[in-house]
């Protein structure tokens, strides 16, 4: 079977993202593993052999259909650039020769390869195909750019940024790799990489700062802050917030989330636990384990208070530390920002102090809760287990099905800041 497996991953693999070259050894190479596969006896070895290549080739067909919307952006992205530069004095004719030019296969399929390539670690090898991209650009309007001064330098500095921009929306650890991978390659200079990291920094901070966690923020009646102070002042929280729900199934009150998520599982409306009571999960929610459900919730909000509030401080900080600045002239004119990498380092450790603060808020309610209202099975944290939780892909959730409420809010809270920092773990979206 594993002849089958590898040799029938590798020949597909062949037949869709090979050259020409290699496009025919990986046929000659099915041909192979086909006999193999018959002379160790694998029953109906031609037809499995057939199915398997069959599966490969639709998966990464879709997986390259996804690396071509990805380039489409970076290359969306130069051409912004281009278009606040470059663009300004051309003619129609000029213009149209740029795009036809920039949105061309041979630019567009490198751009895709270098995605590609980079999202599994090659980096030295997903420069070069930016570079590509960049000199096959200027290779099909060379007159016009040499018209607008444009080198195949700044162009490839373009394609690095863009590329950048997209890997680090998904991986931010993956785009930083891949600038330094660029400035070994001699591609881009080091004080331009640094420029353009600390840039996607900012506007991914600033972009984080207007979020709020997972959830959109408060309405007219009762906004989500007010909810809170309400039930932490409660003599019992938990009855108190049910009070508040069976006003909301009225339709006297509105809640914001995550209030009205929470009413609808603790105390739903006659056609809401219809719909719930198909699933498994909703059907094992006893009203011990409502309860313990709701303190995690309580816990969660007043730790993801503290977080939030410091966090919007650092961010407001954070733009005092850069400083924007116009440099060069004409068609070489660009914005930098000029980092105080002293008080970036200050406000990080300021940041990471304010984390631990509400984590240790989140221990100790979780730890209050569940001794006052007898819920230390359902409420108990086990740190390894939520920081497993918050790693974790998104296959592997469901083997977390059993873990504790206090386990969950204790990930909740470590994916929010890997999420407003721009990691996205599968729990982070999810929760």
């Amino acid at each position: 079977m594993n002849i089958l497996r590898e040799g029938s991953a590798y020949a597909a693999w062949l037949s869709v993202y090979g050259s020409e070259e290699q496009q025919k050894p990986a046929a000659e190479f099915v041909e192979y593993i086909l006999q193999r596969a018959e002379e160790a006896g694998i029953p109906d070895a031609e037809y499995r052999v057939k199915q398997f290549v069959l599966e490969l080739i639709d998966i990464l067909a879709r997986a390259g259909e996804r690396y071509r919307r990805d380039a489409l952006k970076a290359v969306s992205t130069v051409e912004k650039a281009l278009r606040a530069t470059a663009f300004a004095g051309l003619s129609a004719t000029a213009l149209y020769s740029v795009y036809s030019g920039l949105y061309s296969e041979a630019v567009v399929s490198s751009v895709a390869s270098a995605v590609a390539l980079a999202e599994v670690g090659r980096f030295r090898e997903a420069v070069e195909y930016v570079q590509k991209a960049a000199k096959a650009l200027y290779e099909a309007v060379k007159d016009v750019f040499e018209h607008v001064k444009m080198t195949v330098q700044r162009l490839v500095e373009l394609f690095v940024e863009a590329v950048a921009r997209v890997l680090a929306w998904v991986d931010e650890h993956k785009a930083y790799l891949f600038l330094m991978a660029a400035v070994a390659a001699g591609a881009i200079a080091l004080s331009v990489a640094l420029n353009l990291w600390g840039l996607m920094e900012l506007e991914k901070l600033a972009y984080a700062a207007s979020l709020t966690p997972f959830v959109p923020a408060g309405v007219k009646e009762h906004p989500r802050e007010e909810v809170f102070n309400i039930l932490r002042s409660a003599p019992d929280p938990y009855e108190e917030f049910k009070k508040i729900a069976r006003e909301a199934n009225a339709g006297r009150v509105k809640l914001a989330e995550p209030w009205e998520s929470l009413r609808v599982l603790i105390l739903p409306k006659p056609s809401e636990e219809r719909r719930l009571m198909v699933g498994k999960a909703y059907r094992e929610l006893d009203e011990r384990m409502k309860k313990a459900l709701f303190y995690a919730t309580l816990a969660l909000e007043e730790a993801f208070g503290v977080y939030r509030s410091a966090f919007r401080e650092v961010v407001e900080e954070l733009r005092e530390a850069v400083e924007k600045r116009e440099v060069g002239e004409g068609p070489f004119k660009r914005v930098v920002y000029m980092l105080d990498v002293g008080r970036l380092t200050q406000l990080a450790e300021e940041e990471g102090k304010a984390f631990e603060k509400a984590l240790k808020i989140l221990r100790v309610r979780l730890n209050e809760y569940a001794v006052k209202h007898s819920l230390r099975d359902l409420l108990d944290v086990k740190e390894d287990a939520a920081r497993r939780l918050t790693e974790a892909k998104q296959p592997e959730l469901p083997k977390f099905n059993d873990v504790s409420f206090g386990v969950r809010a204790y990930a909740a809270l470590i994916a929010y800041r890997e999420y407003a920092l721009g990691r996205r773990g599968a729990y982070g979206i999810a929760a």
